[in-house]
């Protein structure tokens, strides 16, 4: 089994109302025996309207006097093992802005996402827009490879097919036989380098296609690049959505092959038998 959930945000984030305390008691509640708060830290994102400009900065300083609360707190650590780390988005123009933002505070989990291709979220259908499907997500694919060989200073790169859950496409639009030399570069990358992916479970819950992202077959790809480093984030935004969707990935790395979850802390992974 899973009791670990590697990725969820709090009112820190731009897009969470939600409260620290209420995340972390709805995961005690829930039979976590882990949890990492990865709030957003996207710099210069390319906002999605004026009035949202800086939605995805975050206060460092203020995020880390509350992860030394949080971590001293021997009522909750007592109860649960709480975490705290950042989702960082990047993408080229802001690589070296992120290098400094990583080492800013001790975190214990960097998740590395992309969240634009060509600074543009391909969440909006202007991404889309006189664009071929396919040419769109390898556009997305082929930005990742480019972060990967620029950027070393992360522990796990989050939600692969993040581009494909906001848009319609076909199985065989996504299918990873179109990318699979791009994937293969990627999971070079990551397996040299010694980190690792997540399966996310947020795309069971928002977007187009109910499933996992990455989806089981680029998981099943990542395995046969000799990819083992893996964890599980709901990519939770309240406190409902924590650990949703855990034990139907706990199935689906067991049916691929993999026999442990990653959990970290002070950067540094620990793995549990799933």
């Amino acid at each position: 089994m899973i009791f670990s959930d590697q990725h969820m945000h709090s009112d820190f984030s731009g897009d969470s109302d939600a409260k620290m305390s209420d995340m972390i008691n709805s995961a005690i509640n829930k039979g976590l025996k882990t949890i990492c708060f990865t709030d957003h830290y996207d710099p210069l994102f390319p906002c999605y309207t004026p009035e949202e400009d800086n939605i995805f900065d975050l206060d460092t300083k203020k995020y880390h006097e509350n992860a030394v609360i949080i971590r001293n707190d021997e009522s909750i650590q007592s109860k649960i093992n709480v975490r705290i780390g950042m989702e960082l988005g990047i993408y080229p123009k802001v690589y070296e802005m992120c290098k400094g933002i990583v080492k800013e505070y001790p975190y214990d989990f960097i998740i590395l996402s992309s969240h634009t291709a060509g600074e543009t979220d391909p969440y909006l259908p202007s991404y889309w827009e006189g664009i071929n499907p396919i040419d769109g997500i390898k556009k997305y694919y082929e930005e990742i490879l480019l972060n990967l060989q620029n950027f070393d200073d992360f522990d796990i790169y989050g939600h692969l097919d993040y581009c494909v859950r906001y848009t319609k496409t076909t199985k065989e639009q996504r299918s990873i036989d179109t990318y699979k030399e791009i994937f293969r570069e990627i999971f070079r990358i990551i397996v040299d380098k010694n980190k690792g992916i997540e399966i996310n479970s947020g795309g069971l819950r928002k977007g187009n296609l109910n499933e996992f992202n990455p989806s089981p077959e680029i998981l099943s790809f990542y395995k046969e690049c000799g990819g083992e480093i893996i964890t599980f984030g709901s990519d939770a935004h309240n406190p409902d959505d924590i650990a949703y969707g855990i034990n139907e990935a706990c199935e689906v790395l067991k049916n691929i092959g993999f026999k442990y979850i990653a959990e970290f802390k002070e950067r540094k992974a620990s793995y549990i038998k799933i």
